[in-house]
């Protein structure tokens, strides 16, 4: 393995000065290169950042690829027909709106679709493109009778039946945008066995994340907090650092955990996000990401599947937006979950890739043609987009040929 990590090194540090990457901003890249970070090693671990691969895919910039995926085809079978049938989820109805001041996206604002006795059926909030993803159950279809757009104390209230034919829509209203220049950022993350493959690498990437974010950002508030979790027989379920705009406390409550317990493959993903996001995330209209680290599913019973499913509800009505990472043993019905994950809260899903050559084999997921990337950098990319609504290049992580 030591082999395998020195020639992979040796061989990035010839690709380094290969790639240059032109429109990235505040330090992302170097003049004349790829800044991917690295140039200290961690100091608990010795590892280095800027070595894994990741790839990122969000399935609501591709709804009508990710609706292809349940069409039953014998001779296109990729392991999602049985998962709709579970009936835990339901993202097949979505009602997209847009809602803008003229020209101007307008973010944070509450998008609502209620019924007769204006019980919510299901609720968001607009992204920083002014996007709300909605999604109620194929069974309240029929109960949904008035779209609401509510910022603060002002609210819009419109007539709305649902019909495939009227499930994108737009809003021009006369409101200014109160968003915050504050960054809430927490990284849930398993800390089960199964992990000690990548976890110390996945540490070096997140520390240095968390560094360029800082830095890249010197004039926004950041409030940065932790959740470790494992399973209910183990040593701890949950281990959790507040908020707090403490950076080098939490790089060090981050540089002291490892891998242990697990046992069997689920794992306590529905206490961990429950308790993530019921935390004290602020009411005011902030930039809210939650990057969950993962390789397995919560355990499959309705209880567990329950809490799982309304702790993704409840970010979705606080504007947390969810980046599953999946990490290298997942299975297709944990890439189902993710990406539900994912869509339900205006988030994007994010994988590790074999390209590194780091930690156990990693599935290819279900979804079109993508670019690998470091995966330290792609994180970094989608805070900046999140948070200031600049598309910003992805940086190609080196590819070996004979892959």
């Amino acid at each position: 393995m030591i082999k395998k990590i020195v020639l992979f090194c040796l061989f990035s540090a010839i690709l380094l000065g290969l790639f240059a990457c032109s429109g990235m901003d505040g330090g992302f890249i170097a003049e004349g290169g790829i800044d991917t970070g690295g140039d200290e090693d961690d100091q608990e671990s010795g590892i280095q950042s800027g070595q894994l691969s990741a790839g990122e895919w969000n399935d609501n910039e591709h709804y009508d690829d990710f609706l292809s995926l349940f069409v039953f085809d014998q001779e296109t079978e990729n392991g999602f027909e049985t998962c709709r049938d579970k009936g835990y989820f339901d993202v097949f109805n979505r009602v997209d709106v847009y809602v803008h001041n003229e020209d101007t996206p307008l973010r944070g604002v509450t998008v609502s679709l209620l019924d007769d006795d204006d019980d919510v059926i299901f609720q968001t909030k607009t992204n920083v493109h002014g996007y709300a993803y909605l999604f109620p159950f194929e069974s309240s279809l029929e109960k949904i009778t008035t779209l609401m757009i509510t910022q603060l104390d002002q609210h819009y209230r419109y007539d709305y039946t649902y019909d495939i034919e009227n499930n994108s829509l737009s809003y021009d209203l006369d409101l200014i945008s109160d968003h915050q220049n504050v960054i809430e950022l927490m990284f849930v993350i398993d800390t089960t066995g199964s992990m000690s493959d990548e976890l110390t690498y996945l540490i070096a990437e997140i520390e240095d994340v968390i560094d360029r974010v800082v830095s890249n950002n010197p004039d926004v508030t950041i409030y940065l907090a932790l959740l470790f979790y494992r399973d209910v027989q183990d040593d701890y379920v949950t281990r959790y650092f507040d908020f707090t705009t403490d950076i080098a406390l939490q790089r060090s409550n981050m540089s002291r955990q490892s891998a242990g317990g697990g046992g069997d493959f689920p794992e306590a993903v529905d206490q961990a996000l429950d308790e993530a996001v019921n935390q004290q995330w602020r009411s005011s209209n902030t930039t809210k990401i939650i990057f969950h680290v993962l390789d397995a599913p919560p355990h499959e019973s309705q209880e567990k599947m329950t809490r799982y499913h309304q702790a993704i509800i409840k970010a979705a009505q606080q504007g947390i937006q969810l980046i599953p990472i999946a990490s290298s043993g997942i299975d297709k019905w944990t890439e189902y979950l993710l990406r539900n994950q994912a869509m339900m809260t205006n988030g994007t899903y994010v994988f590790l890739t074999n390209h590194s050559g780091i930690g156990n084999d990693k599935i290819e997921p279900t979804i079109g043609e993508y670019v690998p990337e470091y995966l330290n950098l792609l994180m970094v990319r989608l805070i900046h987009e999140y948070h200031t609504g600049e598309r910003l290049a992805k940086v190609p992580y080196p590819i070996n040929e004979q892959e």
